[in-house]
C-alpha cells in the first residue's frame, strides 16, 4: 500500500463587495473586526503512487496561521502513514495536539481539513464514495434550506425570504440578535411576506443572555419558528440547560464547538435538540463520525454548519449527511450570498459540488469526496 508521500497547503483569502459578520455589538468601535471577505485553507494529501486527497479547515481569519499548523506540526505526524488508517492518523494527530494542551481553536481546525483530505484520498485508492466507507447511502438527495437572511430593514429582509422562496427554497434561515423588538418585527414581516408554508429557523449566533432567548424564544414560538439556533454562546451550558427546560421550540447548537469532548457535555445535560458540528472545525468526517455516534445515542437531531466555508466542507459534509439515517439527519445547510458569492464554493471546482434543485441537494456518485478541485484557480488567491 502506497504511503504518505507529501502534505501541500493553499491558504487563500478573497474580498467581499460587502461585510459578511453578522452583528457585532461593538462594531462601531472596532471596526477592524468586521469580516469583509472569504478565509480559507485547502490541504492536498499526495500518496506515492501520485493519488491525492483534498480536504479544507475552518478558517474565519488568518488563514496563513492555519497552514503553518498543517505545515510545520501535522505534516510530520503523517508522513510516511498507511492513508486508508484514519482513525490511526486522526488519534496521532489529536494526541500530538492533546499532549501540548490544545482541544480547541486553530489547532483542530487545521487537523479536520487533514482528516478530510485523507478520507478523500482512502476514497479514490478503493474507488468508492466516502459515504459508502462510512457504511452506505441513506439518501439520493438531502433536504436543504436557505441560509442566511442577514440584518437589514424588514421589509429588505422579507423581499429577500420571497426571493428564495421564488428559487424553489421552503425553509430558510435568518439572523436575528439584533435586541428581542428589532428581531421581532423583522421575524414578523418576513413570516407575513412567505406564509406559513414555508419553514423559518432564526440564528442568533450567540448574541443573547439567558434572559432575552427566553423572550425571543417565547415570540419564535408564536410565529412557529422551526428551530432557535444558537441563542446564546457555547461555553453557557447551564443557560441552555434551562432554557431548554423552560421552552418548547427546538434548540439548536454546535458550530463553535470542537470535537467529540465538547459535545459530549452539551448532548449528555440534554441541554440541545438539534446537535450542528462544522466538518471543518470539530476533527474533519473522522471527529464528526464520534459526534454522530452520541447524537444517535441520545436520540436527537444532526443539521449540519456550513456556513462561509468552501467546497472542501460542502463536499465532505454532504458525504456524512448520506450515510446518517433519516430518524437523525434533518436537513443540510445551502449558504449563499449572492450579491458577494464565495469563490472557493463552485469557482475553485471543475464542477458544483452542491446542486440544488425544487428544496434538495443532489448527492454525488464521485468516487472519494466527489470533489474536483482548479488548482490554478485556487492558487490565485493565496495569501502574499
Amino acid at each position: 500500500m502506497p504511503k504518505i508521500k507529501d502534505v501541500i497547503v493553499y491558504p487563500v483569502y478573497a474580498e467581499a463587495s460587502s461585510a459578511l459578520s453578522g452583528y457585532l455589538p461593538f462594531s462601531s468601535s472596532i471596526e477592524g473586526a468586521v469580516r469583509r471577505g472569504y478565509s480559507s485553507c485547502f490541504v492536498k494529501v499526495v500518496a506515492e503512487d501520485g493519488l491525492y486527497g483534498f480536504g479544507e479547515c475552518w478558517v474565519r481569519e488568518v488563514p496563513q496561521a492555519t497552514a503553518e499548523i498543517v505545515e510545520r506540526l501535522l505534516k510530520k505526524v503523517i508522513l510516511g502513514e498507511d492513508p486508508l488508517e484514519t482513525e490511526v492518523i486522526w488519534e496521532k494527530m489529536f494526541a500530538t495536539l492533546k499532549n501540548r494542551g490544545y482541544s480547541r481553536g486553530h489547532l483542530i481546525e487545521a487537523m479536520s481539513g487533514v482528516d478530510i483530505a485523507l478520507w478523500d484520498l482512502k476514497g479514490k485508492i478503493l474507488q468508492r464514495p466516502v459515504y459508502t466507507l462510512l457504511g452506505g447511502k441513506f439518501h439520493d438527495k438531502l433536504k436543504a434550506y436557505a441560509s442566511s437572511i442577514v440584518f437589514g430593514k424588514p421589509e429588505v429582509m422579507a423581499k429577500k425570504a420571497r426571493e428564495w422562496v421564488d428559487e424553489g427554497h421552503d425553509q430558510i434561515k435568518v439572523k436575528v440578535g439584533m435586541g428581542v423588538e428589532r428581531d421581532a418585527e423583522n421575524l414578523k414581516a418576513i413570516r407575513n411576506e412567505v406564509g406559513g408554508n414555508v419553514e423559518i429557523m432564526a440564528d442568533a449566533n450567540s448574541a443573547y443572555n439567558l434572559s432575552n432567548a427566553l423572550r425571543l424564544a417565547r415570540y419564535l414560538e408564536r410565529l412557529e419558528v422551526r428551530w432557535f439556533e444558537e441563542p446564546l454562546p457555547s461555553y453557557d451550558l447551564k443557560g441552555y440547560i434551562m432554557l431548554k427546560k423552560k421552552v418548547d421550540i427546538p434548540i439548536a447548537c454546535g458550530e463553535s464547538l470542537f470535537t467529540v469532548y465538547d459535545f459530549k457535555d452539551l448532548i449528555e445535560n440534554c441541554a440541545v435538540d438539534i446537535i450542528q458540528p462544522d466538518i471543518v472545525r470539530a476533527g474533519g468526517i473522522t471527529g464528526c463520525s464520534k459526534i454522530l455516534n452520541l447524537t444517535k445515542a441520545y436520540n436527537l437531531f444532526y443539521s449540519p454548519h456550513v456556513g462561509l466555508s468552501g467546497a472542501g466542507c460542502r463536499a465532505a459534509t454532504i458525504q456524512i449527511s448520506t450515510s446518517t439515517s433519516p430518524e437523525t439527519f434533518l436537513m443540510y445547510e445551502v449558504y449563499d450570498i449572492k450579491e458577494s458569492p464565495n469563490p472557493f464554493s463552485n469557482y475553485i471546482c471543475v464542477e458544483p459540488v452542491e446542486k440544488f434543485s425544487k428544496g434538495y441537494i443532489s448527492v454525488p456518485e464521485k468516487i472519494g469526496l466527489g470533489l474536483e478541485i482548479n488548482e490554478e484557480r485556487l492558487k490565485h488567491f493565496l495569501c502574499k
